[in-house]
């Protein structure tokens, strides 16, 4: 509740809505944040990677054992459902679908730079299309609760991205 959580942070609860309209919402901007800072970190581990199959399937992986090891995706997904009824809400889920865009687009140049993709790809629909296949991940993990299996959510992923790329990804 945001009592509770306003005792966690000893601050008090009008603080926590004069910012926060809900707890969703508070919950919302904490995952923009943690995902910004994950990306950072992500990226530079990526940068160490030379093998552009290596580094994809790095990236794939770390993002669908996020999502058993975190479970922020639940709280997306609460976000979907509200979201048609609280703008600001679907504005923090608009800011985090660009944070992954961005992401996306940078790594999709960056193979372009190490003459590793097609240059001619057009970054801007990918980065689009790869922004919503983790957010059908992200759904499917929700829907599919104990049955998820990460490992075919992750080869199903790096196979669509690494044919797109033109990236030689092992079976």
């Amino acid at each position: 509740t945001m009592p509770a959580i306003a005792t966690e942070a000893d601050v008090s609860v009008g603080l926590l809505y004069r910012y926060f309209e809900s707890k969703e919402e508070l919950l919302l901007a904490m995952c923009e944040q943690v995902t910004q800072s994950q990306l950072n970190e992500l990226s530079v581990q990526l940068g160490a990677i030379d093998d552009p199959s290596e580094r994809l399937s790095s990236a794939v992986r770390l993002f669908v054992d996020s999502l058993d090891e975190k479970d922020w995706g639940a709280v997306v997904v609460a976000g979907w459902a509200e979201a048609d009824a609280n703008p600001r809400l679907r504005d923090l889920l608009l800011r985090r679908c660009d944070q992954l865009r961005a992401f996306a687009a940078m790594f999709v140049r960056e193979a372009i730079a190490r003459s590793e993709t097609d240059p001619g790809v057009d970054v801007d629909r990918l980065s689009l299309g790869v922004a919503m296949l983790l957010d059908g991940a992200l759904a499917h993990h929700a829907e599919s609760g104990r049955r998820y299996e990460p490992r075919q959510i992750e080869a199903a992923i790096i196979g669509l991205l690494g044919a797109t790329l033109r990236v030689n990804v092992p079976a």
